[in-house]
Formats: C-alpha cells, sequence, structure tokens
C-alpha cells in the first residue's frame, strides 16, 4: 500500500463533488473502476432493500453468504463484514 500516494489522493478530494481534483483536471471514481480495485463483480442481481437494525446480520447472511461477527463490547467498527470476507464468497 503505498501511503504517500493516498494521503496526496485524501488531500485533493472534494465532497462536494465527490471528486478528486488534479493538476490535470477533475477525476471521479467509476464503478468500473470500484470493481477493478475490489475484485467483485458488478455483473448480476443488485444486494439490496430495508434493513432495519432487528435483522441486520440475518440480512447480510441472506444477501451476501457472510455475517459479520457479533460485536466485541467497547470495540468501535468490529462488527463490520470485512472486504476479504466478501472476496471469499464471490
Amino acid at each position: 500500500m503505498n501511503h504517500a500516494a493516498l494521503t496526496a489522493l485524501t488531500d485533493r478530494w472534494r465532497p462536494e463533488t465527490h471528486s478528486f481534483h488534479l493538476a490535470c483536471g477533475e477525476m471521479t471514481m467509476t464503478l468500473e473502476d470500484m470493481a477493478m480495485i475490489s475484485d467483485l463483480p458488478i455483473n448480476g442481481l443488485a444486494v439490496t432493500g430495508h434493513v432495519s437494525a432487528v435483522n441486520c446480520r440475518a440480512r447480510f447472511g441472506d444477501l451476501i453468504g457472510v455475517q459479520p461477527p457479533l460485536p466485541l463490547s467497547g470495540k468501535a467498527g468490529s462488527s463490520k463484514v470485512k472486504h476479504s470476507r466478501l472476496k471469499e464468497v464471490t
């Protein structure tokens, strides 16, 4: 991972336009860019639907085949589905 490049891109991100402002012009991430970076497929059925806090973990399991782990007490973000786990499913 190139931390200098990530820092440079973070500094040039403009949330109002959802794009990067570079010396050569404006750059926007596309769905194809994210598919290539994450190696996740973009073809097929969309993962969508209403999710309430009551059934969130079960809904993840139904939609993508991976349930987030139970949250660890006192650790923020410990119940997120990790990117590496999503790649294992596809």
